[in-house]
């Protein structure tokens, strides 16, 4: 599957308050247990994206001293879920979904060592390179529909919202193919 994956700043760390996008990819598998419940694990990933972040230095006798810090970020999830499709033997296969997702956000900051200057003054921009990876789990619940081409191939929409205790943190829209064996 691909799609739209939307997360609060907070959540994605960047340095502004909002909401931010990116491409989201998805590889489901799952066994049906009945006609209609299934369990499912999802992996998922998303395109790097970077930030910048600006840090006020304090130099003696330089007023206006910055250093500015490129920030890469990647998530990487595992999303296990147990799933409920209505109806069957019709076209279309409504679905509701509910899991967790546990995701690693991979977050890179570096920066050259350089010189700059502030007016007549120069000073020195200390070199940095740092990684760090954080744990994130979200309680989620999604819905879409699975819609047959033919006896076991098909089409699935999906849209899903992840939850921390202060609110709504990710919502992802996604379309894929699939196999039923």
């Amino acid at each position: 599957s691909i799609g739209l994956l939307t997360v609060t700043t907070s959540e994605s760390r960047k340095s502004w308050n909002g909401w931010d996008q990116n491409a989201e990819y998805r590889f489901d598998l799952g066994p049906y247990w009945t006609t209609h419940l299934k369990t499912d694990v999802a992996v998922t990933t998303n395109n790097m994206w970077s930030d910048w972040r600006s840090e006020r230095l304090s130099i003696p006798g330089v007023p206006t001293a910055y250093a500015y810090t490129q920030i890469d970020r990647q998530w990487f999830g595992v999303a296990p879920a147990v799933t409920w499709q209505f109806r069957e033997n019709t076209f279309m296969h409504p679905y509701v979904s509910g899991g967790v997702k546990v995701s690693l956000l991979e977050e890179h900051s570096f920066r050259d060592a350089t010189t700059q200057r502030s007016g007549a003054l120069s000073y020195q921009v200390p070199g940095l390179d740092e990684r760090r990876t954080l744990v994130l789990a979200r309680p989620f619940v999604a819905g879409g529909f699975k819609s047959y081409i033919n006896r076991s191939v098909f089409v699935r929409t999906e849209g899903r919202v992840a939850f921390a205790q202060d609110g709504v943190r990710q919502v992802s829209a996604v379309i894929g193919v699939g196999i039923d064996f």
